[in-house]
């Protein structure tokens, strides 16, 4: 009975903190995946985006949905833009194929100083098994605010999954 009631008590502890984000199903009318943002960090939806960012706005994310003829070139695309607006970003190495939640996702990272500020810049793309939109997700992120954020960050990645 002991046994019983201390997992009552721990259930109902922790019951708030596993209520506490914010999930989103995406693109919202024909959601291919999921993805969850801590509860203080303010979200902004669009038909094919969703923005988000941590409440000190250090940390931001930019989700865009893709048809499948766009997803093949998202990420030169994406290399390219980055590249003209963020002068003098540094590539580390090629992108990276690999899974996330049953997610195939190739990422890209580099890094930037935006006014004596070094910067983490990614970018990623997730294909879910089914159907024909894909989805990027890309960030930049000073590297000072890692230490702060960096348990949220990766927490916002495990959550996405596909439908």
């Amino acid at each position: 009975m002991k046994t019983s009631l201390i997992f009552s008590l721990i259930a109902f502890v922790l019951a708030p903190a596993l209520r506490a984000d914010q999930v989103f199903n995406y693109p919202e009318k024909k959601p291919i995946f999921s993805i969850a943002f801590p509860d203080a960090w303010k979200i902004e939806t669009g038909d094919q985006s969703l923005s988000a960012s941590s409440a000190d706005e250090l940390v931001n994310m930019e989700l865009m949905a893709l048809d499948a003829a766009e997803a093949a070139s998202a990420l030169d695309d994406a290399k390219e833009s980055l590249e003209e607006e963020l002068k003098g970003i540094k590539w580390l190495g090629e992108p990276e194929k690999g899974e996330l939640n049953g997610l195939k996702a190739t990422f890209l990272n580099g890094n930037v100083s935006l006014e004596g500020v070094k910067m983490a810049v990614n970018c990623a793309v997730f294909a879910p098994k089914a159907g024909d939109t894909f989805f990027m997700l890309f960030n930049i992120v000073p590297l000072e605010s890692l230490k702060e954020h960096g348990d949220e960050l990766e927490k916002v990645l495990k959550s996405i999954k596909g439908k």
